[in-house]
């Protein structure tokens, strides 16, 4: 049995942040789930699952699942099986951001990137 008040209707969305630091990732992927749950988001940070015996791919499904459910799952990754990641998320229409902590100066300024194309996408 179903419950009309029970289901979500905010938009989920899968955060895949990558880069060289693994600190920084993590940075970045708190900062940014601190700034979404200020907002009442629901928001998950897998971050424990990204080890060296661990498949990109069974992250991004359970990233999927929990995105399709309207939780913003935000995982500092490392870029391998990334390309995999994202077509799984373009065939089931899930919504698939990626920041690279790289590219910024900081991990706040990632979190600020992220937040904005989340929040642009809604």
């Amino acid at each position: 049995m179903s419950d009309a008040k029970c289901r979500c209707t905010c938009p989920g969305a899968t955060v895949w942040v990558t880069g060289p630091s693994v600190a920084d990732r993590r940075a970045a992927a708190y900062a940014l789930a601190e700034r979404l749950q200020a907002e009442q988001r629901r928001v998950e940070v897998l971050d424990r699952l990204n080890s060296h015996d661990t498949d990109p791919r069974r992250i991004g499904l359970m990233a999927e699942v929990l995105a399709r459910n309207g939780i913003v799952a935000i995982v500092p990754c490392a870029e391998e099986g990334v390309p995999s990641v994202r077509d799984r998320h373009a065939a089931s229409c899930t919504r698939y951001v990626e920041v690279c902590v790289a590219e910024r100066e900081g991990p706040e300024e990632s979190a600020v990137a992220a937040h904005k194309v989340l929040v642009g996408s809604s």
